[in-house]
């Protein structure tokens, strides 16, 4: 299941930070080499905090990705070991519908993504340039 999930969201996750480091200023990261730090430091304390919004985005993406990802969950997992998303398949039968069933457990289901959005949300409103200029 995680080879699965990254190669899925691997390729759009890279494609997404590359836009993301690149919208980062390279006057930044010049003064911070200028201001006696190397190369390593002026990644981790320079570049690194500007591009957070970015790193957030791609991360909330990533987790929202392998999250509710059912189609290859459905044919690697076993009854044993199976997902949420699977799970969630359990109570519909071929009559009906457990309609309460399926409502509570969609909310149990959503409710880590919506805490994810919860805590990295101020780091998703933040500007690019916003953490670097202080």
């Amino acid at each position: 299941m995680v080879v699965t999930c990254l190669t899925f969201s691997l390729p759009f996750s890279i494609l997404l930070l590359v836009g993301c480091f690149d919208a980062v200023p390279v006057e930044l990261d010049e003064a911070a080499l200028l201001d006696g730090t190397g190369p390593l430091g002026a990644l981790l304390r320079v570049v690194l905090p500007a591009a957070r919004p970015g790193i957030a985005a791609v991360a909330m993406y990533a987790f929202m990705t392998a999250w509710g990802e059912a189609l290859f969950a459905s044919i690697l997992t076993s009854s044993g070991s199976r997902t949420l998303a699977v799970g969630l398949r359990e109570y519909a039968a071929e009559s009906s519908v457990h309609w309460n069933e399926v409502m509570a457990a969609s909310l149990v289901v959503s409710l880590p993504v919506a805490a994810g959005f919860l805590l990295l949300q101020r780091h998703l409103v933040r500007g690019v340039t916003a953490g670097a200029v202080r």
